[in-house]
């Protein structure tokens, strides 16, 4: 019975995301029947079904890098959009855009992995790097970094994307968490986050290692650098791959491995499995609620969940809070 428990369980979460990406492929910004939507009118189906793939992709994109962060910094509020990792992401995938206006779609996906490799390195030293692991003080430096990033980035970017007409009209909605609505030369980031997903479940068991202690990681033959240097790298290419999709989508990350870590205990590869759906589901249902609420109109799916993310954040730091009270002396 043991083992049925997670079978179970995802099938539950595996189902909820099909069922999640079935209402995105029938519900939208324009009313449409069930039979004219599968006869292809307008090329309506074709449509949502490419905006559902992005969401699906990102949103477990982001989910796993805040759970391979978490689990690496022992930080559960550590978040690709809150430690400023994505907005480093966004700052140098805009600045590529405005200064080289014939950049590829595979160039700009590149720059953002980079901006995010650069503002996770910054991210890192300030917080006290592989030095602070396990210590009490990153819990106060990570997020306290983090968001000086994060402002920093994101005003640079918005000062780029506002000072140029084209780059407004390009770029204003994708800063704010826009789903792409129709193919820009996505298919680059969307396979580079299918392998960084698979090359993320072989590390879970030597990043499980590293939160033993850095002594017996390495005792059991596993270098701790190279578990921090792979990790950080794997978080590095799913955030810059997912930016260059969407753009900087917030409290994703830190939400829904919170969920995730709830649902499967300690086991780091079972909430691996989690977050894939989870994060999938919830940021296509994001979508699909911005296209629903003010329809004929259209609210961006990184407003949506920032909205619902705000609130989850304050529950999150309610658990958090008395567990924090109580493990003091």
């Amino acid at each position: 019975m043991a083992s049925l428990r997670p079978f179970l369980m995802y099938l539950f979460l595996w189902s909820l995301c099909g069922l999640v990406f079935l209402c995105a492929l029938r519900f939208g910004t324009a009313q449409i029947s069930t039979a004219a939507l599968f006869h292809g009118e307008a090329g309506v189906l074709s449509g949502r079904g490419f905006r559902a793939v992005c969401a699906l992709a990102v949103g477990a994109a982001l989910a796993v890098s805040g759970l391979m962060l978490q689990s690496l910094t022992g930080n559960p509020l550590a978040d690709p959009g809150i430690t400023g990792i994505n907005a480093g992401a966004a700052l140098v995938a805009v600045a590529i855009a405005q200064f080289v206006p014939q950049a590829s779609a595979v160039l700009l996906m590149l720059s953002a992995i980079a901006g995010a490799g650069l503002a996770g390195l910054v991210l890192w030293f300030l917080a006290g790097g592989a030095a602070s692991l396990g210590s009490e003080g990153i819990a106060l430096r990570l997020p306290l970094a983090g968001l000086a990033i994060q402002a920093l980035c994101l005003s640079l970017a918005m000062m780029l994307i506002l000072t140029d007409a084209q780059s407004q009209a390009r770029y204003l909605h994708w800063i704010s968490g826009a789903i792409p609505p129709v193919p820009r030369g996505e298919t680059a980031a969307l396979l580079t986050i299918c392998g960084a997903l698979v090359v993320g479940v072989f590390l879970c068991n030597r990043l499980s290692l590293l939160t033993l202690g850095a002594d017996q990681s390495r005792s059991l033959g596993r270098n701790p650098r190279l578990t921090v240097s792979l990790t950080l790298a794997l978080v590095t290419v799913l955030s810059g791959a997912s930016v260059a999709i969407v753009g900087p989508v917030p409290f994703l990350g830190l939400l829904v491995p919170f969920v995730a870590r709830g649902l499967a205990g300690s086991e780091l590869r079972r909430a691996y499995g989690y977050c894939v759906p989870l994060g999938a589901a919830a940021l296509m249902a994001s979508d699909l609620a911005g296209r629903v609420i003010v329809r004929p109109g259209e609210i961006d799916a990184g407003l949506i969940v920032a909205l619902f993310g705000g609130v989850g954040l304050i529950v999150v730091l309610t658990r958090l809070l008395p567990r924090s009270a109580q493990a003091r002396p």
